[in-house]
């Protein structure tokens, strides 16, 4: 019996020392991420089941849907507003983003396009103090 108890203890030991991401923080709030490429800011703010995306020094604004797949990963798509409004949106479809990492003020998120299976992008995404 003493051998199976440090049996079990020995494979199931690693496991307590990886904490769950607690990606439920990140699913509402105001947020920031630069484009590695072109070095621009881009502010997000979400609830549950929206996001707005409006790149610093840029008048436009894009709104999207959002779908949670599970705690840390959901799909973005552009609502029908914001389709209308810039059709180059469509072109990349549907957009899903797993959270991999949770850090104290911010995440690390892989993003992958459904019409382009070779994109992948990782971003470190940050979480931006409420003004009010």
């Amino acid at each position: 019996m003493k051998r199976i108890t440090t049996f079990l203890l020995l494979l199931l030991l690693p496991l307590f020392g990886f904490s769950q991401n607690d990606c439920t923080k990140f699913k509402t709030g105001t947020f920031k991420v630069t484009d590695p490429a072109t070095k621009k800011v881009c502010f997000i703010t979400r609830d549950e089941k929206t996001q707005t995306e409006k790149m610093q020094d840029a008048e436009e604004i894009y709104d999207f849907d959002i779908v949670w797949i599970d705690d840390c990963t959901y799909t973005v798509s552009p609502t029908a507003a914001t389709a209308a409004r810039n059709k180059e949106v469509l072109k990349s479809g549907t957009m899903t983003v797993k959270i991999t990492k949770v850090k104290d003020g911010s995440y690390v998120q892989r993003v992958t396009v459904a019409n382009n299976p070779k994109f992948r992008r990782i971003d470190e995404v940050f979480a931006v103090a409420d003004n009010k």
